[in-house]
């Protein structure tokens, strides 16, 4: 499958020794954007290489250097569906590249390598305070959904809104 990306920028997936790299880039997407209560300020590179182990991501490169980023990590899908599903958590891109069409290219390599390892289907939660990413995620076809359940619950902040896209 191909995936279309802006001259001069390349995606691949992470490896489980990305977990510094994709720390970093996370980082420096979310700060400023993403309130500090978020449990994405709580994760360690190896907390991060830990669930690629498992899961997977892919980091979004200008040239050599890191833009963007984004993970997955399996997780029970509806209740109705007995296959595993994953959570698409963490994606950004640097605040200097948003609105260059790299976020659709970025979770499309997400998406293909869940489809390639199986998986039925990808569900993510939404900030209460990001709402304007709800028609982000729609556009890539996920839609609303009330029964999701996901790899890491922030105590700390009001309930996500939950969306979910089946393969």
């Amino acid at each position: 499958m191909t995936i279309h990306l802006p001259p001069g920028f390349h995606i691949r997936l992470a490896r489980p020794d990305d977990g510094a790299l994709l720390l970093d880039v996370m980082l420096r997407c979310w700060t400023g954007t993403v309130a500090s209560n978020s449990s994405a300020y709580r994760e360690t590179a190896e907390s991060i290489a830990r669930q690629l182990e498992r899961g997977g991501g892919a980091i979004v490169f200008e040239g050599e250097a890191p833009v963007g980023g984004g993970r997955f990590y399996p997780v029970p899908g509806p209740p109705s569906d007995p296959r595993e599903w994953v959570e698409i958590k963490r994606v950004g891109i640097l605040k200097s590249h948003r609105k260059t069409g790299l976020g659709g290219p970025l979770v499309e390599t997400l998406e293909n390598e869940v489809r390639v390892r199986g998986f039925a289907g990808a569900q993510l939660g939404v900030r209460h305070d990001q709402p304007r990413l709800v028609a982000f995620w729609a556009s890539l076809g996920y839609e609303l959904a009330d029964d999701v359940t996901l790899h890491t619950v922030n105590p700390l902040t009001p309930t996500p809104t939950f969306m979910r896209k089946r393969f």
